[in-house]
């Protein structure tokens, strides 16, 4: 994707959760509707984050609120816009976002490839492939980037999966555990 793509999509994210906000509309999603680059709509997996600036030197900030697709519902451009206000008001983990904590909070969104099954988790490569569990009905994610950010190797960041899927953290290895791998291409806002 073009880095003018990419940056349509973060004032895109960025306007529509100002716009649920303050009800000021979002420019950039009129401009891209009326004649949306074929980019940008076809139906890939996204997710939007959100991180809070300068949260301690030296990091990319602290989570805020981070919801996605893994697989594509609709064009990119309208998924960005959905996702963007979920995870601004919908992430459970968090209280929705004020107005004024906007200036303070960072948009990195992530755009997905297909995933695909894989036999090992020995295949994994730590920091280039998100990651989907499933074991039986339980299933949790982790984006590419989860793993390099917390500084874990590929066995730590299965167990913290596990975790996530509400497993105990070595459940990962057993038969009935199903795993596909993704990549993702990553871009977010300028400090």
């Amino acid at each position: 994707m073009q880095q003018k793509e990419q940056n349509l999509l973060l004032s895109l994210a960025r306007e529509s959760i100002i716009e649920t906000l303050s009800g000021v509309a979002s420019r950039t999603y009129a401009d891209i509707s009326i004649d949306p680059p074929e980019s940008l709509c076809r139906e890939e997996g996204a997710f939007v984050t959100l991180k809070r600036r300068g949260f301690s030197p030296g990091s990319s900030g602290a989570l805020r609120g981070c919801i996605g697709n893994i697989f594509g519902d609709g064009p990119l451009y309208k998924s960005i816009r959905r996702l963007a206000r979920e995870s601004a008001f919908h992430d459970p983990r968090f209280p929705a976002v004020k107005l004024e904590e906007m200036p303070q909070l960072k948009i990195e969104i992530s755009v997905l490839s297909i995933p695909k099954s894989i036999e090992d988790p020995q295949e994994i490569v730590v920091g280039r492939d998100g990651v989907l569990l499933t074991c039986g009905y339980k299933r949790a994610v982790f984006l590419p980037q989860v793993a390099t950010e917390q500084g874990w190797d590929r066995e730590t960041m299965l167990n913290h999966l596990a975790m996530k899927a509400g497993l105990y953290p070595t459940a990962w290895n057993q038969q009935q555990c199903d795993f596909s791998i993704f990549q993702a291409e990553i871009f977010e806002e300028e400090l």
